[in-house]
């Protein structure tokens, strides 16, 4: 089965028959915080008046949305294999095909080396400081060891368009990595 996207403009909350079991990676933004995290991390990523924006990810899929209204979501659902939700007839399904490999896109940062600076990265965690933003980003990658200087943190990408080629490329997030510099 290909890949399915559907899309719907004014839902009142996020929908119940969304698989978000499915999803491993948040990312949540509001007028004056973001957050880039563990789905398993954030419990409150379905409350709208404190994440207006945002999408849930992972190999499975990805589910977005924007707040457009008081209480309306325009949101866009993405399902990789499976069947859509029981709801699709709302979302409008249409047949998605995946246009080439997976991308790594550079993400902000310079990872936070215990070793020169314990008190903020005591643990070797995947912390990493960005001049541009300026703030201490966490990203929800897996460290086997220590990040070696060629290494940059990295979100996965992955490109379709539809099978009927009336829209252009969707892009959506798959997942986090850390990548050596090409």
């Amino acid at each position: 089965m290909s890949a399915m996207i559907g899309f719907h403009r004014s839902l009142p909350q996020h929908p119940q028959s969304l698989p978000s079991s499915s999803f491993s990676f948040a990312w949540l933004e509001a007028p004056l915080k973001a957050c880039i995290a563990r789905l398993a991390d954030v419990p409150d990523w379905k409350n709208i008046d404190l994440w207006p924006a945002g999408r849930v990810f992972g190999e499975a899929g990805e589910y977005r949305w924007q707040r457009t209204g008081e209480r309306s979501i325009h949101a866009v659902l993405l399902v990789e294999h499976g069947p859509f939700p029981d709801d699709s007839p709302v979302w409008q399904p249409q047949e998605l095909k995946q246009q080439r490999g997976d991308s790594a896109l550079i993400l902000w940062g310079t990872w936070v080396k215990p070793e020169k600076d314990s008190r903020e990265n005591p643990h070797g965690n995947a912390l990493f400081y960005a001049n541009e933003i300026p703030q201490m980003q966490t990203y929800p990658i897996d460290l086997d060891g220590p990040v070696r200087d060629e290494q940059t943190p990295r979100l996965i990408v992955r490109r379709y368009c539809a099978t009927n080629g009336e829209m252009g490329e969707f892009i959506r997030c798959v997942g986090f990595a850390l990548c050596d510099r090409e």
